[in-house]
């Protein structure tokens, strides 16, 4: 192998070297914006949706969530995988080896990406109507699945390169992507529904454009990061190839088990009513607003772990792993407080009936006193996962969900849509006892930097 570890022009990385704090600051705050603007996809769907057209347009479209989930599985677990190998190469200086990597996985993944989308296509009906979709909303899910999924491929790219660069301590670029594809497919909503007229087919077909131009516009940002970059033969390529793909089966069997697992839950609100199954979609999209520190917070400590890690610099990623800690207690919180005193005049912006807000409102209500464990499940996945150990929070999520399908199809007679609310908050717990007995174990077989 060509020894690359100190090629480059990279002189100076703020993961590795400096003020640890500032650093973890900066890299969380572009995180947290590209996740507000990713969020304007479905926010200014549902606005559009809910308002410009019907309550069961925005139905339609909420319903079919899992199924598009369902055809990113693999997509994103080989993305993860590629993420975490990128910041152990990247935090050692093997900037080489990253190189050669990015060229081998993207020309993978968009292989994966365009067979799985082409399959997905084909069995739209057939996957809609196991889970239950409701008659009336059969039409318009079956309409705007179909056209989505000509952006899976884009989907895919958008998000391994985001995630390789953020890997490479960079969260700034994939900021800038997001923005593009958010102002693309808000300008490109309002332009097809309510100017136009196209209504559920105009709002999937912003949502395609908007990816393929943000997965366009990363594949730019990424080549010119990786311009300075050795290009020379590296022997042992194959080997970071099948790191990532070692990394990600984890992931992907998460990922399988998560998307059925929704399907599942989709099934069983599907079940309790339509008004049940809009309250809570609207109920999603505010909750995935208001938990974007969170999702952050934990993804900055895979990315620190990682790269200290290959750095050879365990008390940095020690005290990631606080600072992670500290801030996603003090986000949980302030979440819990927003969502108590605001969280019904959010859901009077999406149009909703009285029984689809109160329905939403009460889900919501629900899991706030369980913020914060969720915010600790973030931390400790992000430690793991940087640690390569993703089998072991994989393990945990899949653990997690099990116990809140089971909880919510056992449930739902006697307790009714508040079963659904209570399923989750059970399997955030779960989730985290589990991460928390494997960090222990870790440490204590010294197979791990933290200590506690």
């Amino acid at each position: 192998m060509a020894n690359n570890s100190n090629t480059g022009k990279e002189k100076y990385n703020s993961v590795t070297e400096g003020n640890l704090l500032y650093a973890f600051i900066m890299f969380i705050l572009p995180l947290m914006g590209a996740s507000l603007l990713q969020q304007s996809y479905a926010i200014a769907d549902g606005l559009i949706l809910g308002n410009a057209i019907s309550e069961e347009a925005l139905g339609s479209v909420s319903s079919v969530s899992p199924v598009i989930d369902m055809c990113t599985l693999v997509q994103l677990g080989i993305s993860g995988g590629c993420s975490i190998t990128v910041s152990h190469l990247y935090g050692a200086r093997k900037f080489g080896e990253v190189n050669r990597l990015v060229s081998d996985i993207r020309k993978l993944l968009t292989i994966l990406s365009v067979a799985i989308a082409a399959a997905a296509f084909a069995a739209a009906p057939q996957l809609l109507e196991l889970m239950h979709t409701p008659d009336d909303l059969m039409s318009g899910a079956l309409t705007y699945i179909r056209i989505t999924f000509a952006g899976v491929p884009f989907m895919a790219l958008y998000g391994l390169q985001a995630g390789i660069l953020r890997g490479m301590g960079d969260s700034k670029r994939p900021l800038g992507g997001i923005a593009v594809s958010s102002l693309v497919n808000i300008g490109l909503d309002l332009l097809f529904v309510p100017v136009l007229g196209l209504g559920i087919s105009g709002a999937a077909i912003a949502t395609v454009t908007a990816e393929a131009m943000s997965a366009a516009y990363l594949y730019w940002k990424l080549e010119e990061k990786r311009k300075p970059y050795p290009q020379e033969q590296i022997t042992d390529a194959a080997d970071n190839l099948k790191e990532c793909i070692r990394l990600g089966i984890p992931q992907i069997i998460q990922s399988v088990a998560s998307s059925a697992g929704k399907v599942l839950l989709q099934n069983i609100t599907n079940i309790l009513g339509g008004f049940v199954v809009i309250g809570v979609a609207v109920a999603f999209k505010i909750d995935s607003i208001l938990l974007i520190p969170l999702i952050s917070i934990g993804i900055a400590v895979s990315v620190f772990t990682g790269q200290n890690t290959g750095s050879n610099s365990p008390e940095r990623v020690r005290s990631s792993v606080k600072y992670g800690v500290a801030l996603s207690v003090s986000f949980s919180l302030i979440a819990s407080l927003l969502l108590w005193f605001f969280g019904m005049q959010f859901f009077a912006l999406f149009g909703l009936g009285r029984d689809a807000a109160e329905t939403g409102f009460r889900y919501i209500v629900l899991c706030l006193p369980f913020y914060w464990i969720f915010g600790m499940q973030f931390v400790l996945n992000g430690y793991l996962n940087g640690s390569k150990h993703t089998s072991v929070t994989s393990a945990a999520t899949i653990a997690g969900l099990a116990v809140r399908v089971a909880l919510a199809y056992a449930g739902a007679g006697h307790f009714g849509p508040d079963v659904l609310p209570l399923a989750e908050a059970l399997s955030w717990i779960t989730a985290v006892v589990i991460d928390l007995c494997a960090l222990l174990y870790f440490r204590h077989k010294k197979d791990a930097d933290l200590t506690v």
